[in-house]
């Protein structure tokens, strides 16, 4: 495995001695034995078309799923993006773009920068955003962070209802703080803040959350200020087209995954996150904030109006880092936002909740099912409830009908495991659901009911 590697046997050794490693294999310990490559790869020696070829003919025994016929989303989601996104982002100035650390002789990174915080700012409803995160998940943690330092308090509120990676995430990030987290519980799809009020840094609401459920935010709110924390809300971006955004609502932070808006799934990432607040707390909000401005022959310019917090000039005190993804992922937001306008946006959203409430109005009409929370709003994705184990009818729906047909629930919710959750964005047609529907009966009708 070494021989491509520029490094003589001696490097190697001094690089293993200085981790405190016996050899290279060591490295790959936790990687499972049976994963693991036995043997040399069986190539033998091939030309340039057809060591091509060759890996062509290897791809081409994955097995994908057509857009219109994967139901599956909790947290990353199909959506369209248009023609001149995917052509502009591929034009060398934009995808070999790093993000500068002088950053004033970069104007067009700079503008980009400035317009994405911009569409954060009007998503939200909060009146400073910033240069976009790695991704979801650790703006989030970002976001407790920032409300640990701001309150001296080491509690957090955490919703079971929140993705479970977020929570990981947040364990992960947390534990190294000495930062308690308690679980508000969930009752019929929605989060009790009633419960709880001891002093706490942050109340996290998700809105929707993992199970597709818009939450109640005045409940949150209330509970924040009984603890005398800040209120951080975490948002589907392209629900807040069409839902109160969390500015309105009264969240001091807002957190989320933008990765709706314009990336492609690419097999979990990367994607891109944002992260949005109150001015009262911009002097600690982590990441690059962007200015426009005049310069002295009143060109209007834009500049890095606060970078103070980065680790290339703060070092080990440092609350934040930059990340590359400001330079393509967070312009693809941006020039996704800006093709689509807002009305277009407004018209995926809707067209998101109408597809998938018609999918689920169908399927418990026809088939035995029934909504896993039936009083409960939600809107782009929803709980399910089989009459037959979530497992075995996932797995019939893509094995005879190539069909991924939702997320089992009981992998990650014990007492779930007859539950899917399934999610119908704008590129599910109606023949698409027609499909569906279809393969769901005849998976069903074969199957023996619980």
């Amino acid at each position: 495995m070494t021989a491509y590697l520029p490094h003589t046997e001696q490097d190697i050794a001094a690089m293993l001695a200085a981790i405190g490693a016996s050899s290279v294999d060591e490295l790959f310990a936790d990687v499972p034995a049976e994963l693991m490559l036995k043997e040399p790869l069986k190539i033998g020696s091939m030309n340039e078309y057809e060591l091509v070829r060759y890996f062509e003919c290897a791809a081409a025994q994955n097995r994908t799923v057509e857009p219109g016929r994967m139901f599956l989303g909790a947290g990353a989601y199909n959506h369209y993006i248009p023609a001149a996104v995917k052509a502009l982002v591929q034009r060398g100035e934009f995808l070999t773009c790093y993000t500068p650390y002088q950053a004033e002789v970069s104007q067009g990174t700079l503008q980009a920068i400035f317009e994405f915080q911009t569409h954060i700012g009007q998503l939200t409803g909060l009146p400073v955003a910033n240069a976009s995160m790695y991704d979801g998940a650790t703006a989030l943690a970002e976001a407790l962070m920032l409300a640990v330092r701001h309150t001296g308090r080491r509690v957090v509120y955490l919703p079971v209802a929140l993705h479970p990676h977020y929570a990981g995430v947040c364990r992960t990030f947390m534990r190294e703080l000495d930062v308690e987290l308690r679980t508000l519980p969930m009752v019929e799809g929605r989060t009790d803040f009633t419960g709880a009020g001891d002093e706490a840094a942050a109340v996290v609401i998700a809105t929707p959350n993992f199970f597709g459920v818009l939450e109640e935010p005045s409940a949150a709110k209330a509970l924040a200020e009984k603890a005398g924390a800040l209120l951080v809300a975490v948002c589907n971006p392209t629900a807040l087209a069409i839902v109160q955004p969390p500015g309105d609502f009264g969240a001091d932070i807002a957190v989320g995954e933008a990765q709706p808006l314009g990336i492609p799934l690419q097999y979990g990432g990367p994607y891109a996150g944002y992260f949005a607040c109150t001015e009262a707390l911009i002097r600690k909000m982590p990441g690059r904030l962007v200015g426009k401005t005049v310069d002295a022959r009143g060109r209007e310019g834009y500049t890095l109006t606060l970078q103070t917090r980065e680790q290339h000039i703060r070092r080990e005190k440092a609350t934040s880092n930059i990340c590359t993804n400001q330079g393509l992922f967070a312009l693809m937001v941006t020039m996704y936002l800006t093709f689509v306008g807002r009305q277009g946006l407004v018209e995926v959203a809707e067209t998101c909740a109408a597809r998938t409430h018609e999918l689920a109005e169908r399927l418990i009409g026809s088939t035995g099912c029934t909504l896993t929370f039936p009083d409960a709003p939600y809107f782009h994705e929803v709980a399910i409830r089989l009459p037959v184990p979530a497992s075995e009818f996932l797995s019939r729906m893509r094995e005879e009908h190539d069909i991924v047909a939702g997320l089992n629930l009981g992998r990650t919710y014990p007492g779930y495991e007859h539950d899917v959750l399934v999610c119908a964005t704008e590129v599910m047609t109606p023949l698409n659901l027609d499909e569906y529907l279809r393969a769901a009966r005849s998976v069903l009708a074969d199957m023996p009911m619980d």
